[in-house]
């Protein structure tokens, strides 16, 4: 398997605190099949568990409570036929900043293996998204320059590779996305490394094709310094050297773990995820720890309101409403006739 960690610490000095102890151990299920990192810290121990509930409810759908052995091993027996294999690597770490990849294959006629980058922020454990650190005229900017990397690099492979070019896969990977400049899938995955940005693509071939593939999965890093100037000041913060204060983003759904109250003090939990103006994901009672799935509109400019729907087909439609008053998404919860007030804070400091 990828990934090997055993069980370390790492120190990590915070701008806010003289020194941060996080410590990072397995819990494993099987042998050579799953495994999720584990993060605990007696220093900040709220951004420990933002990164770990963030992971679990993301990946295998299960809040870890205090018992994330026994999420991992419910997960393992129920629902996780078409996951073969689910581990993890430690990338980079800094001071503000800690990236891993989580190595996930999933299976149905075949199997098909995949990384997917993580970067958090260790003030308050939230993932960090590329819209944090740009404006969106730069990420449409950074989308078109990887998809010309990929493109050069097909291009490339097979002038130095003239018999590939009877492999299908080659000139097809191109189309049709890769020649529609408004598709921005290739920069969705992404990672923070010292110094530089790293975005994930996948690969031409199939899983069928993948022998004669002789390019692989697609990497296109880019240097912070070519980007410095375009940086939004939370992203001038995270590279920045100096020991400057930390800058708290303003809340925001998408891709951020967000910790809430339903009624007067149940605990709630959300982490949705916006793919091509619609949200997907879960929301969680904290007591309880499995997901009830949410679907809604995303995308627009406007990220001061939100209506979300559960998709359940067997029990009531449950619907969240929420608006963002004063740096709080809050609003009502309705169902069978029923409503609440819902409300959902943007930081691990805040409401943990």
């Amino acid at each position: 398997m990828k990934g090997y960690l055993s069980g370390v610490a790492l120190m990590l000095l915070s701008a806010s605190v003289a020194a941060t102890q996080l410590d990072i151990k397995n819990i494993d299920y099987g042998v050579d099949m799953y495994r999720l990192p584990w993060l605990t810290s007696s220093d900040n121990p709220k951004v420990a568990k933002r990164i770990n509930d963030f992971i679990f409810s993301r990946f295998i759908r299960r809040l870890p409570g205090d018992d994330p052995q026994k999420a991992l091993n419910q997960y393992s027996k129920s629902g996780s036929l078409d996951t073969g294999i689910l581990d993890y690597t430690v990338k980079y770490r800094s001071d503000k900043t800690l990236t891993l990849d989580i190595i996930l294959e999933t299976c149905s006629a075949y199997c098909e293996l995949q990384t997917i980058p993580l970067s958090f922020d260790l003030t308050n454990g939230a993932k960090i998204s590329l819209n944090d650190l740009f404006a969106q005229k730069t990420i449409v900017e950074l989308n078109t320059q990887v998809r010309k990397n990929i493109r050069a690099q097909i291009d490339t492979f097979l002038v130095q590779h003239p018999e590939s070019k009877d492999e299908s896969f080659y000139t097809t990977c191109a189309t049709p996305d890769m020649e529609n400049p408004e598709y921005p899938g290739y920069v969705k995955a992404f990672a923070l490394q010292k110094d530089k940005l790293v975005f994930l693509n996948g690969r031409c071939s199939s899983h069928a094709e993948l022998t004669s593939d002789g390019l692989g999965d697609f990497t296109t890093t880019i240097p912070i310094m070519a980007l410095r100037n375009q940086l939004t000041p939370y992203g001038q913060y995270l590279f920045s050297t100096d020991n400057q204060r930390p800058i708290l983003l303003p809340p925001n759904p998408d891709n951020k773990l967000m910790y809430g109250t339903l009624g007067k003090s149940m605990r709630i939990v959300l982490n949705v995820n916006c793919e091509r103006k619609n949200f997907y994901g879960d929301y969680f009672y904290e007591k309880f720890g499995t997901p009830i799935e949410l679907t809604g509109k995303c995308g627009s400019e406007n990220n001061q309101h939100y209506e979300l729907k559960t998709k359940d087909m067997v029990n009531p439609e449950e619907k969240i409403t929420l608006d963002l008053k004063d740096g709080i998404y809050q609003g009502i919860w309705e169902s069978n006739g029923k409503t609440l007030p819902v409300r959902f804070e943007g930081h691990a400091s805040k409401g943990l």
